[in-house]
């Protein structure tokens, strides 16, 4: 083993550490580590900053922009319009509309903002029927963290992207598509949809309260002309996403970047907005471990940490038993962990793994990565789960019979799809 090597592990190991406690944020956790490298002369400046000069962090990050905008559309106010409207209808259409409506918002919005939208309808529920506030709250936040960014619209566009972000440089000849996320989360979430249909009445009911979240305005109407930018400039991106055999994977990488200059063009966002989406957490998070999984492939560590798994696990595991064991250990932490945190520790483990085993790396990436999500048995795992928990006055225990039969089916039904659709030897 070299010094090179040895100084890698320990720099790796201090980012999972840091990734672990989050004392810092992950970003600047990441950039810290990447300065560490470059600093001991395992790798340098060039390679380090790589990251942010990936065609996928640039997308990612005016993907980020674009679907800031979408969300600031006349859409959130026609969800609100739509839901107040279900006075008086049958209590399956009230569900549908309810578990509709915060799927939709998942892919549009962040965690909090979604939940305090949905929290506001919730409260306008009859205490006394089986759809109750509390009820009801629980099982819109279970929903809302299993849907969210699943879906490639708005911020659902920006995830697959994101998960490349963490393994690219370990596993080159690999990339998850734009819709590859979405087609392995399908199976697990329509599950999620139909149990909380079926078995919502397992829940206690409590009073709910309005703590950990945030006061919910109306959304301010953007002019008819700008909407019309906005939406023109996402189909224009999708449509080159979904053409990706035919488009030059530059030309759609490059596409969110032009997206984001015709907006400040055309007066639909300002300069100052632009300048704090792109520089915030997730993109340096994404950037810097962009160029962290880079020097891992460089440097022999990828593959070193993919054997040493691989030897841990038997030396010679099923390809199903390694999927089993990353999908159960991502679920399992990221119901103490952050999603986003989580995905990127476990990520470049699985690719360095499924490529030393010969598997698939896109049935391992994705598994790990769609199970980051499922954060919905501790209300440590994620703000849709500290709403949960907090806003409906639950206890972990009182809801057992009904998280943990869910978190089973989930990772079953995910193993089985994604196996499925992503064959373990392709």
């Amino acid at each position: 083993m070299t010094p090179q090597i040895i100084i890698t592990l320990c720099v790796l190991a201090f980012l999972v550490i840091m990734l672990l406690a989050h004392r810092l944020p992950y970003g600047l956790t990441g950039m810290f580590c990447v300065g560490l490298l470059v600093l001991f002369r395992v790798t340098d400046l060039k390679t380090a900053m790589s990251g942010f000069s990936s065609s996928t962090t640039v997308m990612v990050a005016s993907m980020i922009v674009v679907a800031s905008q979408l969300s600031k559309t006349s859409i959130i106010n026609r969800v609100r319009a739509a839901m107040s409207k279900l006075s008086g209808k049958s209590e399956i259409i009230v569900i549908l509309a309810f578990f509709g409506a915060t799927i939709l918002l998942s892919q549009l919005m962040g965690q909090v903002a979604c939940l305090s939208i949905m929290l506001l309808f919730c409260e306008t529920l009859d205490e006394d029927s089986r759809l109750t506030p509390s009820r009801m709250l629980f099982s819109v936040c279970v929903l809302n963290t299993i849907w969210t960014s699943k879906i490639p619209i708005g911020m659902g566009a920006t995830m697959p992207g994101t998960i490349n972000a963490f393994f690219e440089g370990v596993a080159a000849d690999y990339s998850i598509g734009i819709t590859d996320y979405a087609k392995a989360a399908l199976i697990p979430g329509l599950v999620g949809i139909i149990y909380c249909i079926l078995f919502m009445k397992n829940l206690p009911t409590h009073k709910i309260s309005k703590e950990n979240v945030k006061e919910v305005k109306e959304t301010v109407q953007m002019s008819q002309k700008h909407e019309i930018i906005v939406f023109a400039v996402f189909f224009v991106i999708m449509i080159s996403f979904f053409l990706s055999g035919k488009i030059p994977s530059d030309v759609q990488n490059v596409l969110p970047l032009l997206g984001v200059c015709v907006f400040l063009i055309t007066g639909v966002c300002s300069i100052p907005e632009v300048t704090k989406t792109i520089t915030s957490d997730i993109v340096f998070l994404i950037a810097s471990m962009s160029s962290i999984s880079t020097i891992l492939g460089a440097t022999g560590v990828g593959e070193l940490i993919g054997n040493t798994v691989l030897k841990i696990l038997g030396g010679h595991p099923a390809p199903i038993f390694v999927i089993t064991v990353f999908t159960l250990v991502t679920a399992v932490m990221t119901n103490f962990l952050s999603n986003m945190g989580t995905m990127a520790l476990m990520i470049p483990i699985a690719a360095s793994t499924a490529l030393a085993g010969g598997f698939n790396v896109q049935t391992v990436v994705l598994v790990t990565a769609c199970s980051a999500w499922m954060a919905f048995v501790m209300p440590t795992g994620c703000a849709g789960s500290m709403i949960a928990f907090g806003n409906g006055n639950y206890e972990v225990a009182e809801t057992f019979k009904f998280t943990v039969p869910l978190f089973i089916l989930e990772l079953v039904s995910l193993i089985i799809s994604t196996t499925l659709l992503f064959p373990v030897y392709a």
